[in-house]
């Protein structure tokens, strides 16, 4: 079972006294063990306690007190089976039966687990407040809690809210509960009493269902911004895209493993020199790559000169295709994407570049440098373009008036 009564407990209701001194006479940790048993038998924990669910199938609801004395939490208040026998003894909640050989417990037959339905949740978070403001780690305790609300009326449980810190594995209290009242009047009440303050420090209360109608606004909230950058970027990029020549792309596919980009372009100037290059996207190995010249259509007029749209680079026979309607759109989409991506990185260039940025910098000099020096004459300027599963490429610069077309 996991140690789930670090996270949440029962509050014991007061109740008013009766002719006999029992309430009297229960101590304080006769009181923390009350609280801790009728938290392991009560409706919040029953309903998500597999460990607990399982114990009571087996025998009509009775659990060993042996099997109770294996919680943490149980046990440092007391390994004394006639202690805890005796404690609950004076519970007038009437919440947990003691078998007749005082070795058993058992929630009460008369008082069946709720079912946890949506209209039972409702219910629930009705009479439920959010609280924030308690030291997360290591500052607050549950018993220190548990004192805490017992100052206030009719307190049914308390919640410490949780979550899995990744590096350690180990799930960390972030600061805030969830405290359940008997009815929605007292936490009403609750909420009436003004500022609170823990440890001189001022706590934030609210309804449950005000919490999580702020954290779905908030989650709207973001969801909007990320849409609105979304919107824009994609706005930019369209507009990237419609300022590059279409008609001007072609696909290459069938180069030799020694062909490079000079030779590319040689081999496409000896059919026709009047052809601009802006940007051929391929590396030296790679099987395929594509070509985007600089005007309008002048892929359609590259195509033109070829026979079966054939051409051969270092005697290796090419395959060209013009790209066309879905195809050219999702090229310069992505030529575009890449520009405007080296745009910002270029505008923030120099901005914080000291220590481990500087080094960074320096390390990856060889690369930029590398780079460089396989560019050609055309295309300088132009960011990489990532490469997809079916047609790898590489990149070259933009021209001087597609980089000025850019901006």
């Amino acid at each position: 079972m996991t140690e789930s009564e670090v996270q949440s407990a029962t509050v014991p209701e007061e109740k008013p006294e009766e002719n006999d001194a029992t309430d009297s006479a229960v101590t304080a940790n006769e009181a923390a063990i009350i609280r801790q048993l009728e938290y392991y038998f009560g409706d919040a924990n029953l309903v998500k306690d597999k460990f607990m669910k399982d114990q009571i199938a087996k025998d009509e609801g009775w659990v060993p007190l042996d099997v109770l004395l294996t919680f943490k939490r149980l046990k440092s208040l007391s390994d004394d089976k006639k202690v805890i026998v005796d404690a609950i003894a004076k519970s007038d909640e009437g919440l947990i039966e003691i078998s007749e050989d005082k070795e058993k417990l058992r929630r009460h037959p008369e008082r069946p687990l709720p079912e946890m339905n949506e209209e039972r949740r409702k219910e629930l978070y009705a009479r439920t407040v959010y609280v924030k403001g308690f030291a997360p780690q290591g500052g607050t305790t549950m018993h220190e809690l548990v004192e805490f609300f017992e100052s206030f009326e009719k307190v049914n449980n308390i919640v410490m809210r949780k979550y899995l810190d990744k590096p350690t594995k180990k799930y960390l209290f972030k600061g805030s509960l969830f405290v359940t009242f008997t009815d929605k009047e007292e936490c009403e009440k609750f909420l009436a009493k003004g500022p609170l303050k823990y440890k001189g420090k001022e706590l934030i209360c609210m309804m449950q269902n005000d919490y999580y109608e702020s954290k779905r606004a908030e989650h709207k909230q973001r969801t909007e911004k990320i849409e609105e950058r979304r919107r824009k970027k994609q706005d930019a990029n369209n507009e990237l895209v419609a300022q590059l020549p279409t008609g001007a792309c072609v696909f290459m596919e069938g180069f030799g493993k020694e062909t490079t980009r000079e030779s590319i372009k040689e081999t496409i100037r000896g059919l026709d020199e009047t052809l601009e290059f802006a940007y051929i996207d391929y590396q030296k190995g790679d099987k395929n790559g594509y070509v985007r010249f600089s005007k309008q259509d002048a892929g359609k007029q590259f195509i033109e000169k070829l026979t079966d749209k054939k051409l051969t680079v270092d005697e290796a026979e090419v395959t060209v295709e013009l790209l066309v309607e879905e195809k050219e759109t999702a090229y310069l989409t992505k030529i575009a994407e890449e520009q405007a991506k080296w745009k910002s990185n270029a505008k923030h260039k120099g901005r914080g570049n000291r220590g481990n940025n500087n080094r960074n910098h320096h390390h990856g000099a060889g690369h930029k440098r590398k780079r460089d020096n396989n560019a050609g004459k055309d295309g300088d300027g132009e960011p990489p373009v990532k490469k997809d599963a079916k047609q790898e490429t590489t990149v070259e610069k933009p021209s001087a008036s597609e980089t000025k077309a850019a901006e």
